[in-house]
């Protein structure tokens, strides 16, 4: 022991002895010699005394510390790649590896010449030996949908943009790959997903890192975004919105459970699958720790955005519910909120617009039932305090109608239940690649339905369970 310290505790325990043992810490401190203290604690700190194990004081405590406070750019790499180049992992272990990538130099990321990774799915996605390789373990395709002709050779098509469909070689699992740059890669795009499940919520299955690239992958979403449905065939129906709306909610009551916002709901953002439809792009997402979230800046797309959003002087979770509102609105019109009344030629920002005039209810069509008008007015309240909640929103009259006054035609859950449907008869013809990429056949009474979600998608689930093999040409 130093010997400072000893004679610091000599000098306590001879005045404790003479102090009366009931008189307290107060009489203790009023006899000591403050001077004496304070030359005890400058001894006890002075320079060049060692400790037992012949270590400086500083030494002990600055050299370890910061070897880990301070990595450099190879212990960073080094990190990556171990323990191995690509693995299996839990949801802590791939946030771990984004954290690092991301920290990372995008200059030293030259160094890593093989893939590495970490991924989630252990059933459909096969590393073999450490490895899990674009374009020989996974291959990726250019996605494109082709959704029902609106009129003789026009055949609109959809592109995810940086979102490519990936189907791994051996289990022919098909996957959703989105590729983003290392520089402008942020853990934040991963986290929510990662973190938490719910099958309205797009499951991430695994992070890749590979010639400077994150490859996220994820749910793929058969029957693309709302949004590439809306432009390619026009407003939707009213019990096709019904059913995304209520897709949407239940995702949205789960996030809000764990005070999560999601801020940027709007068609796209909604990917739509044989059997459900699921949120994606969790980039501009925030888990608030108060009641109240104040950002630094505005988060989500204009169009969408509530009132109290673009004041930037704080939100909640309610923002998202305003947002599902003005997503309702474009289904039913077919065009956002505000844009046929102010045209973006004339009206760059919508800010303000906003801020004076929200909600948008004239933008809402004459041809929206009483039900889904008044589910549209609560959702859209100006005062978010007012504005109802999405568990309030799912027991709505209106996404809960008989089945006179909405009849469910071809819906998506049925589209798999109906041995009689075309397509399904077509089962044995199909051979393990096709080549049409046309879903529908000119005999199917569910085709000369313009525009319905509900037969483009009700097809597709048909599709997606009964081809085989990779895709071919379809996918260019």
């Amino acid at each position: 022991m130093c010997t400072a310290v000893i004679t610091l505790t000599e000098r306590i325990q001879s005045r404790m002895e003479y102090e009366n043992k009931n008189a307290g810490i107060e009489l203790l401190l009023a006899h000591m010699n403050i001077e004496d203290f304070i030359q005890d604690a400058e001894n006890f700190y002075c320079v060049g005394e060692e400790v037992e194990a012949g270590v400086s004081f500083e030494e002990s405590f600055s050299q370890e510390d910061m070897d880990e406070i301070e990595e450099t750019p190879q212990d960073l790499i080094s990190h990556v790649q171990n323990p191995g180049k690509v693995r299996y992992g839990t949801a802590s272990d791939l946030l771990d590896f984004v954290n690092t990538v991301s920290n990372i130099p995008s200059s030293s990321l030259l160094e890593v010449g093989e893939e590495t990774g970490v991924l989630l799915n252990k059933t459909d996605m096969v590393i073999k030996e450490g490895h899990y390789r674009i374009d020989l373990d996974v291959l990726l395709f250019p996605w494109k949908l082709t959704y029902k002709p609106l009129g003789p050779g026009h055949v609109p098509k959809g592109s995810f943009g940086k979102v490519h469909l990936a189907q791994d070689t051996k289990t022919r699992k098909r996957m959703a790959c989105k590729l983003i740059p290392v520089e402008h890669f942020k853990p934040a795009d991963v986290e929510i997903q990662a973190r938490f499940r719910h099958e309205n919520i797009a499951e991430l299955y695994g992070a890749l890192l590979w010639e400077q690239t994150v490859h996220l992958f994820m749910e793929a979403g058969e029957g693309g975004s709302v949004l590439e449905k809306l432009d390619s065939c026009g407003p939707m129906r009213e019990f096709e919105i019904i059913w995304v709306s209520q897709q949407v909610l239940r995702g949205l009551e789960y996030l809000h459970s764990h005070k999560i916002i999601h801020h940027d709901i709007k068609p796209s953002n909604i990917v739509l699958m044989s059997a459900k439809a699921v949120l994606v792009d969790f980039g501009l997402t925030v888990q608030m720790k108060d009641d109240v979230y104040v950002p630094r800046d505005l988060r989500g797309t204009e169009m969408y955005m509530s009132p109290e959003l673009v004041l930037c002087r704080g939100h909640n979770t309610k923002t998202d519910i305003y947002s599902l509102g003005t997503t309702i609105i474009h289904m039913l019109s077919g065009s956002p909120p505000w844009v046929r009344r102010y045209p973006r030629t004339a009206y760059p920002s919508y800010l303000y617009i906003i801020h004076k005039q929200a909600p948008p209810l004239e933008d809402i069509p004459e041809s929206c039932s009483p039900a889904m008008r008044r589910l549209l007015e609560h959702a859209l309240d100006r005062v978010s305090a007012q504005r109802s909640s999405a568990t309030e929103l799912l027991n709505e009259e209106a996404l809960h109608p008989s089945r006179e006054d909405q009849p469910r035609c071809w819906s998506l859950d049925s589209a798999l239940e109906e041995g009689t449907h075309p397509l399904l008869r077509q089962h044995s013809q199909l051979s393990d690649t096709t080549q049409d990429s046309s879903l529908y056949t000119e005999d199917s009474g569910h085709s000369k339905k313009k525009g319905s979600l509900y037969v483009d998608l009700g097809a597709l689930a048909g599709y997606y369970n009964l081809v085989r093999g990779p895709p071919s040409s379809e996918y260019g």
